[in-house]
């Protein structure tokens, strides 16, 4: 009986029995968090004691006008009396005090605290309903003050406060109880409450609020507190320190209670806590993040002798409703800085058809997908001229593929690059019904995977050739000479096609996500380290990348120029321009022409930044080849030598694997053929995101020709101007659809806009609220002082290798003057366009970017010392200083800032 009334540390403690409050508190002990001992009476002792007065307690419920505080108020005090005159009962008193003799014998200061345990995992402290701060806690109790603080913590389940919220929130009344932990009551000196996110912004910084004295101070804001702001990726902390003259502590006289007192005053103006103790609260903070996966609401205390007792662990509520999250870690390698709305407008139509295919292909059914509509179409945002993704909308969004909550941290880790924001996890269904109907959907989802992967060679040999007979069919007719509606009418249609094909490189990319998970999975499991520097080494090799082929094209033609003496001088003497029109005329080897248009024709839709639709591509400007010619040409870069640093690579990632598993041949086998398939799933990226590049190429060339044609009518100053509208407003015009006609006046509002949003430098990942703010959050100036040197200069290395030279700091691809072979590439993130300076480098180091980004894979490919995700390195690393790069540390070492 005992058991089932009261239970221990050693005992169940499950949520269903004591509730989550203090069935954290048991995950935690048994984690080896300092937690004071406690025993628990359980929602059966509470049931067992008030079972004989619930009809009362309902019936005064049930004939109270909920929405009247004054009624609520009488009702609240009237069920307090019939606990109070019901009391513990015949079986619950005597098992408490035979707990109490037993677990506290030497009759200790206990504090006593209620948790509500509600029906279907409602209650007090679950991730749904918080009920924060409704239940009573009784502190520095007495032993002999345990019986009436019981009857207190059950009576206060039905608080105006608790009443009122559960009517609001519209969860039940019925089959609630009650359980109370009966705690060791600890003689905090300094005391804390810790959010392991900023609750006000969702950041992942831990946020600290702290005061001399116990808890109490702090929760119930009877003390002033000092505040702590310990940044995540930094370790940097921010303090505000406040003026304390009052604190809560033990009432002495009565030698029992609280009571509010003066801080002495050598204490008032002293912070609570040192910075190294911030720091290391954040630490703790974090381990208690992962034991239970989601951000904490932490409250501690720290002992006289300088010991942390945690006493409180709650989830932080993120009302996805009230905030956005918004992140251009992942997006701004494909549309980087300041973009047009025309890009805007085309990119969110690509995200939403890509999106809306992956999920028919993951069988998501035709409701659920009308329902995602908006979602879809809603998954960027576009703030100072800048594209965002929207986390919250990509969550609820991926939250309808059953097998996403699988994968969903690795998502957030290598597709999103998310790493300073939490966002709204989606509720789960709690009914049988709807669980069991969810666990179908998962065992069915899962046997759709398999079945994709085994079809995923022919579906994406179906798609290449689909997309290219349908490319060919519609390109050539996409010129000024053809009538504005039908351009409209072919693009319209195109698009149409193309979304019911493009949801194959999701499908894809979500291989990727599985194997590069199964890959650490297995290491982590087979105890192999240096992982960083084998996913660098043996994503080497396999079918050659698309980005690779390019650039080993442009190099082969570069080959042929140095072969030819009288093309090597034209190339020496002439500018690219010049040399284009010399190829036009016919005037350069017939062999060497041919090769430069096969290039073109293959792979014209690469160029800087190629994804802006108001960006030139190669196809436009196809003397920019010439260029990149010119500068190989001028190097040693060969074809073979290229092709040999790769192989290098790859035989060195073999030979390291054959060190950490000497004498497990079939391990390593696993392993490399886990990287072969991950290999495959990149080649098959690469494809796929040049094939966007064709598409959104397709798409440039249709709304330049609309352009010119408004332009020839005075409709547009000049044929440009047509990047400053979006999609629906230049179509809307064009067949009549449109809102306005007054394009011009669009145009010079948004030209001013993008003026002006290019002087700012945003954050990458920032929260709103109700609103969207008049200009998002904007990065901090960074002055050394210290703190930033070789800890502070780490970022995740992935190309491995040990380099010296001089930082070039550059903000686009587009190089004006030289690029000395000793320098080292520091820039915020690379795209395809950036592959000649890439290949020029001696070592490169981005901002932004994930072992499997354009960057990391450039790096690996060619063999240069690659690190991505150095925080503010574009700030932080002088232009022209010495520095030292390492690849397979991810650190960056300053070792003469005075430029060369």
């Amino acid at each position: 009986m005992n058991e089932t009334l009261i239970e221990t540390l050693d005992d169940g403690m499950t949520p269903d029995s004591v509730g989550w409050k203090f069935a954290r508190l048991k995950t935690l002990q048994e984690r080896g968090v300092r937690v004071p001992g406690l025993f628990c009476l359980t929602g059966a002792a509470y049931h067992r004691a008030v079972a004989p007065v619930a009809d009362t307690i309902d019936s005064l419920v049930r004939n109270t006008d909920l929405d009247d505080w004054d009624q609520l108020c009488a009702t609240s005090a009237r069920i307090r009396e019939v606990i109070a005159e019901a009391g513990l009962g015949p079986e619950v008193e005597p098992a408490l005090e035979r707990r109490l003799a037993a677990d506290f014998p030497d009759g200790p200061l206990l504090a006593v605290r209620a948790s509500v345990i509600g029906a279907l995992g409602q209650g007090e402290d679950s991730a749904r309903n918080p009920f924060a701060g409704m239940s009573d806690s009784f502190l520095y109790v007495p032993p002999s003050g345990v019986k009436e603080a019981v009857l207190k913590c059950w009576a206060s389940a039905f608080s105006p406060e608790g009443l009122l919220y559960r009517h609001r929130q519209g969860l039940p009344f019925s089959g609630l109880s009650v359980a109370v932990g009966v705690q060791r009551m600890v003689f905090g000196e300094r005391s804390l409450v810790l959010f392991t996110c900023d609750p006000t912004s969702y950041a992942r910084n831990t946020v600290i609020s702290a005061s001399w004295g116990i808890g109490e101070g702090v929760v119930q804001e009877k003390a002033p507190v000092d505040h702590y702001f310990v940044h995540s990726r930094t370790g940097n902390v921010e303090s505000v320190v406040a003026r304390k003259t009052t604190m809560v502590t033990l009432d002495r006289e009565r030698g029992h209670g609280t009571v509010e007192t003066a801080v002495a005053s050598e204490r008032v103006d002293v912070p609570v806590l040192s910075d190294e103790e911030a720091r290391s609260l954040a630490a703790l903070g974090r381990d208690i993040e992962k034991i239970f996966g989601e951000p904490q609401d932490i409250e501690a205390t720290f002992t006289e002798d300088g010991l942390v007792h945690v006493v409180q662990s709650r989830p932080v509520t993120i009302e996805a409703d009230r905030h956005r999250i918004w992140s251009s870690a992942n997006v701004s390698e494909s549309f980087p800085d300041t973009t047009t709305p025309m890009t805007y407008s085309v990119a969110r139509r690509f995200y939403w058809l890509l999106n809306h295919d992956y999920l028919r292909r993951s069988g998501v059914p035709e409701s659920e997908l009308h329902d995602l509509h908006e979602t879809m179409t809603r998954l960027l945002g576009f703030m100072d001229n800048r594209i965002y993704h929207s986390i919250n909308a990509f969550i609820t969004m991926l939250s309808a593929v059953p097998m996403f909550d699988s994968v969903r941290r690795d998502w957030e880790r290598l597709v999103a690059e998310l790493d300073t924001f939490y966002h709204h996890t989606s509720d789960k269904p709690t009914g049988f019904r709807a669980r069991g109907r969810r666990a179908v959907r998962l065992v069915t989802g899962w046997g759709r995977v398999a079945r994709a992967y085994q079809t995923l060679p022919r579906d994406f040999k179906d798609f290449q050739e689909q997309w290219s007979g349908l490319l060919r069919e519609v390109r050539t007719g996409a010129t000024a000479s053809e009538h504005p509606l039908k351009l409209v009418a072919d693009y319209r249609h195109t698009w149409r096609t193309a979304g019911r094909l493009w949801g194959i490189t999701l499908v894809n990319y979500q291989f990727m996500v599985l194997f590069h998970k199964a890959v650490e999975l297995t290491m982590d499991r087979w105890g192999v380290d240096e992982q960083e520097t084998l996913f660098s080494q043996l994503l080497c090799g396999g079918r050659q990348l698309k980005g690779a082929e390019i650039a080993l094209s442009a190099v082969r033609l570069a080959e042929r120029v140095r072969a030819d003496a009288g093309l090597h001088d034209v190339f020496l003497a002439d500018p690219p321009r010049a040399i284009w029109d010399r190829l036009e005329a016919g005037r350069l080897p017939r062999e060497f022409t041919e090769e430069v248009r096969r290039h073109i024709e293959g792979y014209g839709d690469r160029g800087i930044a190629e994804l802006k639709l108001e960006k030139s591509n190669l196809r436009d400007t196809p003397w920019e080849l010439i260029r990149l010619v010119q500068q190989y040409a001028a190097s040693d870069l060969t074809v073979a030598d290229m092709e040999e640093v790769e192989r290098e690579t790859r035989l060195a990632g073999e030979a390291l694997l054959r060190s950490k598993l000497p004498r497990a041949r079939l391990r390593r086998a696993v392993l490399l053929g886990l990287f072969d398939r991950l290999r495959t799933t990149l080649y098959y990226r690469e494809v796929g995101r040049y094939m966007r590049s064709e598409l959104f190429g397709y798409s440039k060339q249709v709304i330049r020709a609309l352009g010119a044609e408004l332009h020839r009518r005075d409709v547009l100053g000049d044929p440009e101007d047509v990047f400053f509208l979006d999609l629906d407003e230049l179509f809307g015009f064009v067949d009549g659809t449109g809102s306005t006609r007054d394009l011009a006046g669009l145009v010079a509002v948004r030209r001013r806009d993008l003026e002006k949003s290019r002087a700012l430098r945003p954050v990458r990942e920032f929260a709103t609220g109700d609103v969207v703010a008049t200009s998002v959050p904007q990065q901090e100036d960074v002055s050394p002082d210290g703190t930033e040197g070789v800890e502070g200069l780490r970022g995740l290395g992935s190309c491995p290798g040990k380099v010296r030279g001089y930082a070039r700091v550059l903000s686009d691809p587009a190089l004006d003057g030289e690029f000395p072979a000793d320098s080292i590439l520091i820039t915020r993130e690379t795209d395809p366009g950036w592959l000649y300076l890439m290949l020029a480098s001696k070592g490169i180091v981005v901002e932004r970017g994930s072992l499997l980004s354009h960057t990391a894979i450039t790096g690996r490919k060619f063999g240069i010392p690659t690190i991505v995700g150095v925080p503010d390195a574009t700030r932080r690393i002088p232009e022209g200083s010495l520095i030292e790069v390492d690849g397979g540390t991810g650190s960056v070492v300053i070792l003469d800032e005075a430029p060369r």
